[in-house]
């Protein structure tokens, strides 16, 4: 029966009730009455006048940000919408970690509802799909599906780099190094005896006034400072605290192109390698033995390290050989150092080579910075395990002498290095 033919008899019977006085052609007056109002209840628009707005907070995250997606939906027809069900096109390579992109609302006349989840966001840029639609009536099952055009934001930009921390609260003091040998330099060492051909320059003039003996003045021997960042790329790295964050491996290649970034543009002597990279990940013009290096007397582009040492941070495939043990990894990166290098190692300590290395480099001299971001978990009891082993390395790292950064990834990389680099870097 349509609607028309419904309401037609309901019009009639209801005449004939009233112009006759009859109950019965009343009552007979329900029947149509029934399926007009089931009729009404069923019927949902074709082409819903849902006017939908996406916002994202923050609008420009790092990489390994929490993202909130809101999603806000206006009813902008005629018609109430007792059952709306909605579900936002979040594109594939974002892990949603907090709430749905799935939600049931009821939209009245020039009503309103949000949707709201969380994801975390990944190097790169990525374009969300319009939302879907369903309207379902209040009686029968006949939904209406739609796919809506939405305005605010269509995609999620995540940069490799980020603002560098401010000068006056890094100061990354980097240049000469001020070493306990005596020799050339402006700081005061000690007074010994003269030696014959000891320079004039030298002579303790006053002590020889005042005593009649000849001594000689030595300072604090100071020798130009290099800097390396060097990042752990190697596959024990890919490790993630919760499913959809990025690797250790990601977030040490981001972390170091921060600093490498920063220290550059204070005017500091700045190389960058990788260590551990499988042989399809290393940059053009580099040897198979998991190394990539370019320092300041190279040509080749640095950022090119970060990059490659960041989509081998990222890959799933477990195929890819490590190109060199991790004892022979020692030896070349120690071997490829020159002196008075500060290395500025980036690792997430998933494993003990990284405390090897440090205490291999400090053997040998070389200051050392550690920045470590957090790649562990503690939802399940391997991930406490876990966490307690990194800490210790943390810890061995530290009596090592080596000063450290340690980077939790609920914290924006940013704060952590304004707060620590100070200490870290001064000198």
């Amino acid at each position: 029966m349509t609607r028309r033919v419904a309401l037609a008899s309901v019009l009639l019977f209801a005449g004939v009730g009233v112009l006759f006085a009859s109950p019965t052609a009343l009552v007979a007056a329900v029947v149509p009455l029934a399926y007009v109002v089931a009729d009404a209840a069923s019927a949902v628009p074709a082409s819903p006048a849902i006017a939908v707005e996406r916002s994202l907070s923050p609008a420009s995250p790092t990489p390994g940000d929490r993202v909130t997606v809101t999603l806000s939906l206006s009813n902008e027809g005629e018609s109430a919408l007792a059952d709306v069900r909605v579900v936002d096109g979040v594109p594939d390579a974002l892990a949603v970690v907090e709430g749905s992109p799935r939600a049931a609302v009821a939209l009245p006349v020039d009503g309103s509802a949000e949707v709201s989840y969380e994801v975390v966001a990944k190097r790169g840029d990525f374009a969300f799909g319009d939302p879907t639609v369903r309207l379902r009536p209040t009686v029968g099952d006949d939904p209406a599906t739609a796919t809506l055009p939405v305005a605010g934001a269509t995609a999620l930009e995540s940069r490799g780099t980020a603002a560098p921390p401010r000068p006056e609260a890094a100061r990354l003091q980097a240049g000469t190094l001020t070493t306990d040998r005596s020799g050339q330099g402006i700081e005061f060492r000690s007074v010994r005896e003269y030696r014959h051909g000891d320079a004039l320059s030298r002579l303790d003039w006053r002590r020889l006034a005042k005593t009649g003996e000849l001594a000689t003045v030595e300072y604090r021997e100071e020798h130009a400072l290099r800097l390396l960042v060097l990042v752990d790329a190697r596959p024990e790295t890919r490790t993630v605290p919760e499913p959809g964050y990025p690797t250790g491996g990601e977030a040490a290649a981001y972390a170091g192109r921060v600093l490498y970034d920063a220290l550059r543009s204070g005017g500091h002597v700045a190389g960058a390698a990788a260590v551990g990279l499988p042989n399809g990940y290393l940059p053009e013009g580099h040897a198979g033995d998991g190394l990539a290096w370019v320092d300041d007397r190279d040509p080749r582009d640095p950022t090119a390290v970060f990059e490659r040492a960041e989509a081998a941070g990222a890959a799933t495939d477990t195929t890819a050989q490590r190109a060199i043990r991790d004892d022979a990894a020692v030896g070349r990166v120690l071997g490829r150092l020159r002196p008075n290098t500060h290395v500025v190692f980036v690792t997430p300590l998933a494993d003990d080579w990284p405390t090897t290395l440090a205490r291999r480099l400090t053997v040998a001299g070389h200051p050392l910075t550690v920045v470590s971001p957090d790649g562990t978990g503690d939802s399940t009891p391997g991930g406490e395990v876990a966490a307690l082993e990194r800490r210790l390395r943390l810890r061995a790292v530290r009596l090592l002498g080596a000063d450290t950064v340690d980077w939790d990834r609920d914290r924006p990389l940013r704060a952590s290095l304004e707060t620590s680099v100070r200490e870290v870097l001064s000198r």
